[in-house]
């Protein structure tokens, strides 16, 4: 049986990407309904993901711009199933504040990656399902 961080290796395009606030339910997209991204984790403890949204993302979320990008290491808490990722460059100066940390699960070729945030007093539970390109 491979750990966690053995079966984040490699290359991950986007599938979906929705938010859903924790006190309503109300369920967002905040980079449309099709986005497109990609993430990368490398043996060596390196990741990059970028971002970009869909077509009918026409009013784009105020809080997100249209294209996402960052990068740095990472480390893989096997315990809790949480990646910390160790953001060194971002186009999102909040990024590199602290460690992004991601819940997350491997099913065969899909990746589900999910964060609680919290903006403006609004906690949403985010979730980002990607499948391996091989």
């Amino acid at each position: 049986m491979s750990t966690l961080r053995e079966a984040l290796l490699g290359g991950w395009e986007l599938l979906s990407f929705h938010s859903v606030d924790a006190v309503t339910g109300a369920v967002s997209h905040p980079l449309g309904t099709a986005p497109r991204g990609l993430i990368l984790y490398t043996a060596d403890g390196y990741m990059s993901a970028q971002l970009t949204g869909s077509a009918d993302a026409a009013v784009p979320d105020e809080k997100l711009p249209a294209y996402i990008a960052y990068g740095g290491r990472f480390r893989v808490d096997e315990d809790t199933a949480t990646v910390h990722h160790e953001v060194s460059v971002s186009m999102l100066p909040e990024l590199l504040a602290s460690p992004q940390l991601r819940q997350a699960r491997v099913d065969g070729d899909r990746l589900t990656l999910s964060a609680t945030t919290t903006n403006d007093g609004v906690t949403t539970l985010n979730t980002l399902v990607w499948v391996r390109r091989r």
